[in-house]
């Protein structure tokens, strides 16, 4: 936890911006420059040709991606950032850190379940990515977060329990009435872009920023960091994108969901800060450069990467009372079963 605490105390929180039911506290402060290894964004990277992510192979592999890196600089890829194209979108499932000139296979989970196809040929042109420019759902990483930190725990790698994944994405889809013939997280998106940008508009990245503290209504949700200001600035509105979708669409999902899947203590974000600074952490070595932390506090949850420094941090609040935590556990193989039953009787009409 040192590269966390290190980090915290090197910040503070700035004036407030808040739109609607979202309200961001900036992280400003720090060196914001790093003493480490040297790194870009993936969305950067991709746009400056120097970064491929391709199937591992011309079968592929659903929970499997190769990123292979060209650069002279580390690229960044961000815990629930999407990649879109190949035989199926696909989102990372933590944060990995790809050396300079390096080819590393990351874990990933599926958030487009009707399409195994490529969007262009295997041989010249493979069956590549591209970035999407957003994150899944920051309520959806919270959940994913926990299932990789027991995978990862177990020696199962990074795995985030596709099923859960997917009756996620579901879920989203059939709450906002998207129009998504392959079940995909990018339609759902599609279907609330005119909202999104809305609330883009409403938040602007301030100086010597690093990070913010979220909350939507009146509960803290969580907090974004990265350890250099000219990244954070590359990914701050796909960061915000992740907290705007869940606001967006919080008065639905609580109908759907019940008021214990959002119930957390804190309604200010200096208790937040201050139980995330002195809450556990496990570490362990990440896939390319790195470890890979997992916070495992009483009262906050989450993960983090370092290598040196902080390179990205992602925690939340546990939820409370025990009756959220449990909802938030339900079997993946009932979740599993509850998307295929829908499916079955979508196509039945």
């Amino acid at each position: 936890m040192s590269a966390i605490r290190d980090f915290l105390d090197g910040v503070h929180l700035g004036p407030r911006q808040a739109y609607k039911q979202l309200t961001l506290w900036p992280l400003v402060g720090g060196s914001g420059r790093g003493s480490g290894v040297l790194y870009v964004s993936l969305a950067d990277a991709l746009e400056q040709g120097s970064l491929r992510v391709d199937e591992v192979s011309e079968g592929g592999s659903v929970p499997h991606v190769r990123v292979r890196n060209e650069g002279d600089e580390a690229v960044l890829v961000l815990f629930g950032e999407e990649l879109r194209g190949a035989k199926q979108n696909r989102i990372a499932n933590a944060s990995f850190l790809v050396g300079d000139r390096s080819d590393v296979v990351i874990d990933v989970s599926c958030v487009e379940q009707g399409r195994w196809g490529g969007r262009s040929s295997w041989g010249a042109g493979r069956a590549r990515f591209d970035t999407s420019h957003s994150l899944i759902s920051s309520s959806v990483r919270r959940k994913m977060a926990r299932k990789v930190a027991a995978a990862r725990d177990a020696g199962r790698g990074f795995d985030a329990d596709q099923a859960e994944v997917w009756g996620e994405v579901e879920r989203r889809i059939e709450t906002s009435r998207a129009i998504s013939p392959t079940r995909a997280y990018a339609d759902y998106l599609g279907s609330r872009a005119s909202d999104l940008e809305e609330v883009r508009r409403a938040f602007q990245p301030v100086d010597e920023q690093l990070g913010f503290v979220a909350m939507i209504g009146d509960a803290v949700v969580g907090i974004e960091a990265i350890g250099r200001r000219e990244v954070f600035a590359s990914c701050f509105e796909r960061l915000v994108d992740g907290y705007a979708i869940d606001a967006i669409d919080h008065a639905s999902m609580r109908e759907s969901l019940g008021d214990a899947a959002f119930a957390t203590r804190f309604r200010e974000p200096e208790p937040f800060l201050e139980a995330l600074r002195s809450a556990p952490a496990r570490a362990a070595p990440s896939l390319g450069l790195g470890q890979d932390l997992r916070i495992d506090g009483p009262e906050v949850e989450g993960c983090a990467l370092e290598a040196g420094e902080l390179i990205h941090l992602s925690a939340y609040p546990r939820l409370t009372p025990d009756r959220g935590r449990e909802r938030d556990e339900d079997s993946p193989r009932d979740e599993f079963g509850r998307v295929l039953e829908r499916l079955r009787a979508r196509r039945r009409r």
